[in-house]
C-alpha cells in the first residue's frame, strides 16, 4: 500500500469518477485504475461498485475512506512541518548552558540570532555540565554548552574558547590587601567551591592537583551552584574562591572584590560546544552553533 493508492482512492471516492479522480491526481485513467485494483488485491476485498453512475464507495469502501483520508491529512501536515522546521518557521531549539555560558555568552548570542531568526525560538536550560551532558544524552536537548572536556563516546566536543580564573576576595577579608598568597597560606583562609559536577571546579581541581594542593588540603566553608552565587558570597566576605575574571569584572572595577595571585597557580579552563555523536543538527540549531562559535572566538 503506497501513499500514491491513497491518494487516487481518496480523489476517486471524493468525485465519484474514476476518469475525474485521475485528472485530480494528475494521472491517467489507466493509471488510476491500476491502482486501485492494486489496493483491492492487496486488501482482499472490493472498494468501489463500477456502474453507469460512477464510481461510489462499497461497504468496505465507506470504512477504508474515513481511514485513507486521515492518513493523507496526518502526511500533509508531516510535509508541511517538515518544511516550517527547514525555513525554520515556528521552530523550538532546546540547548544547555553551564555557568558562564548560561548567563554570559548565550544571552549574547540571542539578540543576533532573533534579529536573523525571528520565528525560532530558543529554551535555555541552565545547570553544572554532568547535568547537561545528561540532558544531551537523553536528547532532551540538541546543543550543550559546558566549561571543561568529558570522556564520553557518546558526545562530540567543539572547543569554542578559553576563560580564566582568578583567586578572588573582598578587600575587608584580605587583612593588609595582599596581592598574593602563598600555597600554604591558601590552604588556611575560607575556601569557597562550587558544587560536584561543575566543570569550573573541575578544572580548579586539576590546576591545584599540579601543585601539592588537593580538595582536601582546602579550609572549604561552603559549596555553591553557580558562579554567581560566590560572586555575592565574595561580595559580602565569606571567604576565597577561583572565579572566572569575566563573572566578577564590575566588582573588580568597583573595588568590591579583588585579585589574588597564587605563585604556581594559573587556572585557565575551555568551554566546548558539546552534541551527540553522530547526530544531525536541525537547520536552526547549527545556525545558533555558528553564531555561538563567533561569539567565543
Amino acid at each position: 500500500m503506497t501513499l500514491k493508492q491513497l491518494e487516487v482512492f481518496v480523489s476517486i471516492a471524493e468525485t465519484g469518477s474514476f476518469s475525474k479522480g485521475a485528472d485530480k491526481s494528475g494521472i491517467t485513467q489507466s493509471t488510476a485504475s491500476q491502482h486501485i485494483i492494486g489496493l483491492e488485491k492487496e486488501l482482499g476485498l472490493r472498494l468501489f461498485d463500477r456502474g453507469r453512475d460512477g464510481a461510489l464507495l462499497t461497504e468496505a469502501g465507506k470504512l477504508f475512506y474515513s481511514r485513507a483520508g486521515k492518513i493523507l491529512s496526518d502526511c500533509n501536515g508531516s510535509r508541511s512541518a517538515i518544511r516550517r522546521f527547514l525555513g525554520m518557521d515556528g521552530v523550538i531549539v532546546r540547548v544547555g548552558g553551564s555557568d558562564i555560558a548560561g548567563s554570559w555568552a548565550i544571552p549574547l548570542t540571542l539578540s543576533k540570532f532573533q534579529k536573523e531568526r525571528p520565528k525560532v525560538q530558543i529554551e535555555v536550560y541552565q545547570g553544572n555540565s554532568r547535568s547537561l551532558l545528561r540532558k544531551l544524552v537523553d536528547e532532551e536537548i540538541e546543543l550543550g554548552f559546558i566549561s571543561g572536556r568529558f570522556e564520553d563516546d557518546r558526545l562530540s566536543f567543539e572547543q569554542m574558547g578559553e576563560d580564566t580564573l582568578v583567586c578572588a576576595v573582598s578587600p575587608e577579608l584580605n587583612a593588609g590587601n595582599k596581592e598574593s598568597l602563598s600555597q600554604a597560606q591558601l590552604c588556611k583562609v575560607p575556601f569557597i567551591v562550587r558544587e560536584d559536577g561543575s566543570g569550573t571546579q573541575k578544572s580548579v581541581y586539576e590546576a591545584l592537583a599540579r601543585t601539592w594542593i588537593n580538595k582536601d588540603s582546602l579550609a572549604i566553608v561552603a559549596r555553591l551552584g553557580s558562579s554567581d552565587a560566590i560572586r555575592r558570597a565574595l561580595v559580602n566576605g565569606a571567604g576565597y574562591a577561583f572565579i572566572s575574571e569575566r563573572v566578577i569584572s564590575e566588582d573588580l572595577a568597583n573595588g568590591q572584590l579583588m585579585t589574588v595571585r597564587i605563585p604556581g597557580v594559573q587556572i585557565t579552563r575551555k568551554y566546548f560546544a558539546v552534541r551527540r555523536e553522530g547526530r544531525e543538527l536541525s537547520p536552526a540549531a547549527k545556525e545558533f552553533l555558528t553564531l555561538m562559535l563567533h561569539q567565543w572566538r
